[in-house]
């Protein structure tokens, strides 16, 4: 899914990867606690 034009530009693959894996676990933090909310947990 990334563009050939960034990956000429030379990105450090392991921040974009840390990055990406950061956002997911954020979202899936913001998943649980909604689910959560949502059956009347705390």
């Amino acid at each position: 899914m990334v563009s050939p034009v960034l990956a000429a530009s030379g990105v450090d693959w392991s921040e974009v990867h840390a990055v990406r894996l950061l956002g997911i676990a954020l979202g899936a933090l913001i998943l649980l606690w909604a689910i959560r909310r949502m059956f009347g947990g705390k």
